[in-house]
């Protein structure tokens, strides 16, 4: 299981330059923007998502402020239905707590089945992610989440993701 330090340490072993800023617990986008941290325009929100059959799991992660729906992401990935994950699986597939959702949970995964997609807005940008640790929130290039990722033998990838005002999520 990698936590925090581990995830730091992966980032060291790799020379992948981060800022790190340790806070209170958040589980909410409002918790996150009331901490100040800088480069809000890359702050993102991500989610843990499932198919109808539980057989495809994906973590999405998008502009913090960026409205979007399930329905739209599912037309995207051509899958069946789409809803959150249950606390269950996201603490026995990633190991981690609702609140530290990142494409940095993937590493967690043993089975392999979680697909990651960051917003292609993010590509040769900055991106915040937290290190499997809710406390704790990394500044990083999104091109380097996504080579630790796909290093691990991980799916990963960008994705355009549209605006959609219709039942959108927070």
């Amino acid at each position: 299981m990698l936590l925090k330090q581990e995830i730091l340490n992966l980032l060291d072993q790799r020379s992948i330059q981060y800022e790190l800023y340790e806070h209170e617990p958040i589980k909410t986008v409002s918790e996150s923007q009331e901490l100040g941290l800088p480069h809000q325009e890359w702050a993102t929100k991500n989610f843990f998502l499932r198919d109808k059959k539980k057989k495809n799991y994906f973590i999405i992660s998008t502009q913090e402020n960026k409205p979007v729906d399930l329905r739209t992401i599912r037309e995207i990935l051509g899958t069946s239905a789409l809803s959150f994950a249950s606390g269950e699986d996201l603490e026995g597939m990633l190991g981690i707590i609702s609140g530290a959702v990142s494409p940095f949970g993937a590493l967690n995964d043993e089975s392999m089945k979680v697909k990651v997609y960051i917003d292609r807005l993010f590509e040769g940008n900055l991106m915040d992610a937290h290190p499997n640790d809710n406390a704790a929130t990394l500044f990083l290039q999104a091109d380097d989440v996504l080579r630790v990722i796909r290093e691990s033998g991980r799916a990963a990838e960008y994705i355009d993701l549209p605006e959609k005002a219709a039942e959108t999520i927070e």
